[in-house]
C-alpha cells in the first residue's frame, strides 16, 4: 500500500510539473520537463576542479578546460566533484648562464603526466628560475633552478652553466638539463639533455634542452647554442619550453658569434660584451652565458598545467 501511495504522489507531483511549466529543465540534468514530457537524466560526468588560471578551449572537435600554474611557490589543483582522466604539464625552473664567456644554464627537467582522479586535493609547486648568475671572476658559480612538483611528480631544475676562472673553464652543472661547461652538467632521463662543452678558455657552450643536447662551443669566438626545447600545445597556444641557454664568448670585441637560447632559453650576451640574458618567465628556459667581465643571465620561472575534457 505504501509503495502505491509513493507512486501516485509522485505521479500528481509529475503532473502539477507538467502543467505548471511545460518546458522545465533543471540545470543539473537530473529532470527534464519539455513538451508536457517528464524525463530522469543521469547527472552531468566530468571533473569540477579549481587552482590556477582557468581557460577553456575547442581542439579537434574535443572540448578542453585548462588551469594553468604560473606563479612561484606552492597551491593546489582540487577537484571537488566528477571524476576522469587528466593530461599534466610541468617545467621546471632553468639554471642561471655561467660568467664571462660563460657556458649556457640547462632548461628546467620537462615531464608529461596523465592520471585518473575524483576528488582530491592535489599539491602544486612551480619552480624559480635559478637566481645567481654565474660571475666573471668565476668564483660565484651560477645556481640552478628550482623543482616544479604535481602531487608526487617531480621536474628537476636546471643545472646552472661554468664559467671561466682563470686559465680554465668551470663545470656545468647537472639537472632536469645540464648547464654547459668544463665538463658540461648532465640532464635528467626522460626530463631533459646534457650541456654542450666549452672551446679552450674563451667560448662557453650551450645549456642542455628537453629535445636536444646544448651545442659545443667549436672556436674561441663562436659559442654553442642552446638545447632545442618541447613544443606544446596544452594551454590551448602553441608555446615551447624547456630551452637551454646560449653561450657566451670570455673577448668582447664584436667578432664574436654568440650562442643562441632556444625554447625560452636566454642569449649569450651581446657580441661587443654584455650579462647573458635571461630565460623567459615560465619557460623554463636556461639563462645566457655572459660575453666579456660579465654576469651569466637568470633562469626562467617553471609552469605546471592541466588538462581535461569538459
Amino acid at each position: 500500500m505504501y509503495k502505491i501511495l509513493t507512486a501516485l504522489g509522485l505521479a500528481a507531483v509529475a503532473v502539477m510539473m507538467i502543467a505548471a511549466f511545460p518546458r522545465v529543465q533543471v540545470a543539473d540534468g537530473r529532470i527534464l520537463v519539455t513538451d508536457n514530457r517528464i524525463q530522469f537524466a543521469a547527472a552531468a560526468a566530468g571533473i569540477t576542479a579549481s587552482g590556477g588560471t582557468i581557460t577553456n578551449y575547442a581542439e579537434g572537435g574535443t572540448n578542453f578546460q585548462v588551469h594553468i600554474f604560473t606563479t612561484v611557490g606552492t597551491t593546489n589543483f582540487v577537484v571537488s566533484a566528477g571524476s576522469g582522466n587528466i593530461e599534466v604539464l610541468i617545467i621546471a625552473g632553468g639554471g642561471a648562464g655561467g660568467g664571462n664567456g660563460g657556458s649556457g644554464g640547462g632548461a628546467g627537467g620537462a615531464t608529461n603526466i596523465s592520471l585518473q582522479v575524483s576528488v582530491t586535493n592535489i599539491t602544486v609547486l612551480v619552480g624559480t628560475g635559478a637566481t645567481r648568475g654565474g660571475h666573471y671572476t668565476g668564483s660565484i658559480v651560477a645556481s640552478d633552478g628550482s623543482n616544479s612538483v604535481f602531487g608526487a611528480n617531480v621536474a628537476n631544475g636546471g643545472g646552472g652553466g661554468g664559467s671561466r676562472h682563470g686559465n680554465d673553464h668551470t663545470a656545468g652543472r647537472n639537472g632536469g638539463s645540464g648547464g654547459g661547461g668544463n665538463p658540461a652538467g648532465s640532464g635528467e632521463t626522460g626530463q631533459g639533455n646534457d650541456g654542450g662543452s666549452h672551446f679552450g678558455t674563451l667560448a662557453g657552450g650551450g645549456g642542455g634542452g628537453y629535445g636536444s643536447i646544448g651545442s659545443n662551443a667549436t672556436a674561441d669566438t663562436i659559442a654553442g647554442d642552446g638545447g632545442e626545447g618541447i613544443d606544446s600545445s596544452i594551454s590551448g597556444t602553441a608555446t615551447k619550453y624547456a630551452g637551454g641557454g646560449g653561450g657566451g664568448c670570455t673577448i668582447g670585441d664584436g667578432g664574436n658569434t654568440i650562442g643562441v637560447g632556444k625554447g625560452g632559453g636566454g642569449n649569450g650576451g651581446d657580441a661587443t660584451g654584455g650579462n647573458g640574458y635571461a630565460g623567459t618567465a615560465n619557460t623554463g628556459g636556461g639563462g645566457g652565458g655572459a660575453t666579456g667581465n660579465n654576469t651569466g643571465g637568470l633562469g626562467g620561472s617553471g609552469i605546471v598545467i592541466v588538462r581535461y575534457e569538459k
